[in-house]
């Protein structure tokens, strides 16, 4: 066999361009839930809006470097765009949300709930107008919200706070997703993703000021952390961002669920959780009528909705 045939041959076994969306999607979600497991195991002595402020600062650097690098330098104007800095500003307080539920809540449990984000975007969109639906997309919803209450387990004395935070922090990812899809196509994502952070680390300085005595110094254990996570969160919003690009929304959407699995695993390594079968049923609900509306979405060729809201916020 010649060199030519080796290469005709290499070329032939390559991955089409779908193939590594799904490739990226599935390191996106293990790069999302290890920086959730990283941040719960940091929150068990730092208060949220120190991890914010910490690893935000961190995660900035980050960012600029590579945003330099990708020659978006002209580009960081856009971060004066009004949507743009709504959606920052939305980012940041679902972010002080988001840390702060996940210190309460098992991984797996946590992760269950925020991935009800795709519906609850897909009921707003129906709400203002922007989308419409049929009876069994509403039944869809319906069950992944039935999903929801069967994780967060409500009881008579009422809904466990974070499970409540969490479910907030999904309503209010979803809103940003909603602003995000009417920023300008001139704003990289990158310099939008820059922005978020810019907030949340502005809103975790002032929360940190704000809060009773002195910030608690993290020790050299914590600040190796939190640089892992802010490493962690940058790599999954650029590895999300690749997937979509790659490949078709609609099959590379439903491997965002691949989070839910990651955080089971994740959750008996570290904490020894072991979720009880209400909360695996109702994990299985909101995958399933998650898939379900991104299968309806499809046939009937709208935009996909159901696989936006993959990542949390940075």
């Amino acid at each position: 066999m010649s060199v030519t045939d080796l290469g005709v041959s290499a070329r032939g076994r390559a991955l089409d361009p779908t193939a590594r969306g799904v490739i990226a999607m599935v390191v996106g979600m293990a790069f999302q839930v290890s920086n959730d497991a990283v941040v719960k195991l940091i929150a068990a002595r730092l208060p949220a809006s120190e991890i914010m402020a910490l690893r935000g600062v961190m995660a900035i650097v980050l960012m600029l470097a590579v945003i330099l690098a990708a020659g978006h330098g002209p580009r960081l104007k856009t971060l004066a765009n009004p949507l743009v800095v709504l959606r920052s500003a939305l980012e940041a307080g679902c972010c002080l949300l988001y840390v702060t539920a996940l210190s309460g809540l098992g991984l797996a449990e946590f992760t269950s709930i925020v991935q009800a984000t795709p519906l609850i975007l897909t009921a707003i969109a129906v709400a203002i107008g922007w989308q419409s639906v049929g009876a069994r997309r509403w039944a869809a919803i319906g069950v992944g919200f039935v999903g929801v209450l069967l994780v967060a387990k409500p009881s008579p004395s009422g809904v466990n706070a974070y499970a409540a935070l969490a479910l907030l922090s999904a309503v209010i990812m979803a809103v940003r997703d909603l602003v995000t899809r009417r920023i300008p196509g001139h704003a990289p994502s990158l310099v939008v993703t820059l922005g978020a952070t810019i907030a949340v680390t502005l809103l975790g300085a002032a929360g940190g000021a704000a809060q009773p005595g002195s910030w608690i110094a993290p020790n050299t254990r914590e600040i190796i952390l939190l640089v892992g996570v802010a490493a962690l969160v940058c790599a999954c919003n650029m590895t999300i961002v690749l997937a979509f690009r790659l490949g078709d929304m609609a099959v590379v959407g439903p491997f965002r669920y691949s989070v839910i699995l990651g955080s089971l695993i994740l959750g008996y390594a570290v904490w020894g959780d072991r979720p009880d079968a209400l909360g695996l049923v109702g994990a299985a609900l909101i995958v399933g009528s998650g898939l379900y509306a991104l299968r309806r979405e499809r046939e009937r060729g709208e935009p996909t909705t159901a696989a936006e809201g993959v990542a949390g916020p940075v």
